[in-house]
């Protein structure tokens, strides 16, 4: 299957909101409590039109299976990232990660020389993307991060 990212436009709002609502990734979430409809709207209008925030759907061939988001200060990147329920558990995190790091290495996301990641300890799964990806584990008090200098 041919893996590919997109940038995301303004019809994802409602995929996105069903991914970040679902309720492994607000487990998963720094903030678990659910998102109002009203708030998810302002917060992708204006993340849409921020210059500093990359976001990206990954299609398997022409079905939309996760996201990524990039939000960008100072040359780090920031990762936010989720996998459809329907496609867990089969490397698809993994997968986005690399494809994320080559759009910066082809100069299609540009000033990043470093992403950076923070999983809750219990989120073993994207932990384990992480890791199989490269990045550098640093275990703080309250996450573990997660870096790759490009």
């Amino acid at each position: 299957m041919c893996l590919s990212l997109r940038k995301v436009n303004p019809e994802d709002v409602d995929l996105l909101y069903e991914w970040a609502n679902d309720a492994a990734v607000r487990q998963n979430a720094f903030h678990t409590e659910p998102i109002p409809y009203e708030n998810h709207v302002k917060w992708f209008t204006k993340t849409l039109a921020d210059k500093s925030v990359y976001h990206y759907i990954l299609c398997a061939g022409e079905t939309p299976v996760g996201q990524i988001r990039l939000n960008v200060a100072d040359g780090e990147a920031l990762i936010d990232y989720s996998i459809d329920a329907r496609y867990r558990g089969k490397g698809y995190g993994c997968r986005l990660l690399e494809l994320v790091k080559k759009q910066i290495v082809i100069g299609k996301i540009s000033d990043v020389i470093k992403l950076t990641g923070q999983v809750k300890y219990e989120n073993r799964a994207s932990a384990r993307a992480f890791e199989k990806c490269g990045f550098t584990k640093k275990e703080l008090e309250e996450y573990i991060q997660y870096e790759c200098d490009i």
